[in-house]
């Protein structure tokens, strides 16, 4: 059996982000909407895509396509992380890769 992954990123005082096992939450407490600011996916349906802009860089979240996009319609997060936040935060998304291959 594989083992079982648990690790938190606190983006902010608002943005948590959790991988548990093959799942990954993000919560955002700042979000008042139906769904409560939460967000989560498979880590083999996960995508995440990085644009570099003038504030930071632009994460876009959510379904990941075929191709490796990010579906337009489903849950979506986008946030914008500072040049000191984005190499933790990445190297989250790294474990969330790395769990996609821990049942196969």
């Amino acid at each position: 059996m594989a083992e079982r992954v648990y690790l938190e990123y606190r983006l902010n005082e608002n943005v948590i982000f959790v991988l548990d096992h093959r799942t990954v939450d993000v919560f955002d407490a700042a979000v008042t909407v139906a769904s409560g600011g939460r967000c989560r996916w498979h880590v083999d349906q996960l995508g995440v895509d990085a644009k570099q802009t003038r504030r930071g860089t632009k994460l876009t979240i959510g379904l990941r396509t075929a191709d490796g996009g990010i579906h337009v319609n489903g849950d979506r997060m986008i946030l914008t992380v500072t040049d000191e936040q984005l190499p933790q935060l990445m190297a989250f998304f790294d474990r969330t890769k790395a769990a996609r291959t821990l049942s196969r």
